[in-house]
C-alpha cells in the first residue's frame, strides 16, 4: 500500500511539473512602440482589420512615459485620440477624456500583442468579449 500511495505521490509532482505554463504564449515583451490592427476574435470568429488606408496604417501607439495615442489614418491625414496608460501585470488600464478602461494582456511578444477587452462590439446592446490583435508591422 505503501508503494501504491508513493507512486501516486511522484505522479502528481511530474504531472505538475510538465504542466508548467511555459507552452502558452508570453506576456512578458515589451509594450512601448507601435502597434498596428491586425483583427478582432470575437464568439469563435476572426475579424480582420479592414480599415487601413493605401497611404498609412491605423496603430496604437505606447511611450515610455505612460502616453499614448490611438491613430487614425483617414484620407492620408492622421488623427490621434491621446491617452495615458498604466500597466500592472498582465493589465493595463487606458485613460482619456476622463474615462478609464481595463483590459488583459493575452499575449505580448516581439511581433504579436492581443488584448482581451469586453465591450458591445457588434453595437446590438450586448457586450462581447473581444480579443484585439496588433502586430508591429
Amino acid at each position: 500500500m505503501k508503494i501504491l500511495k508513493l507512486s501516486v505521490v511522484v505522479a502528481l509532482i511530474t504531472l505538475s511539473f510538465s504542466c508548467s505554463s511555459d507552452d502558452g504564449p508570453t506576456t512578458s515583451g515589451e509594450l512601448t512602440g507601435k502597434w498596428y490592427y491586425k483583427e478582432y476574435k470575437v464568439a469563435g470568429q476572426t475579424i480582420p482589420y479592414d480599415d487601413h488606408e493605401a497611404c498609412g496604417k491605423d496603430y496604437i501607439q505606447f511611450n515610455a512615459d505612460g502616453t499614448g495615442a490611438n491613430v487614425d489614418i483617414w484620407d492620408c491625414e492622421i488623427d490621434a485620440a491621446p491617452y495615458t496608460y498604466t500597466r500592472t501585470g498582465n493589465n493595463i488600464t487606458v485613460s482619456s477624456d476622463g474615462e478609464s478602461d481595463t483590459a488583459q494582456i493575452t499575449e505580448l511578444s516581439s511581433t504579436t500583442l492581443k488584448i482581451k477587452v469586453v465591450y458591445d462590439f457588434y453595437d446590438d446592446g450586448n457586450d462581447q468579449t473581444v480579443i484585439e490583435v496588433y502586430t508591429r508591422n
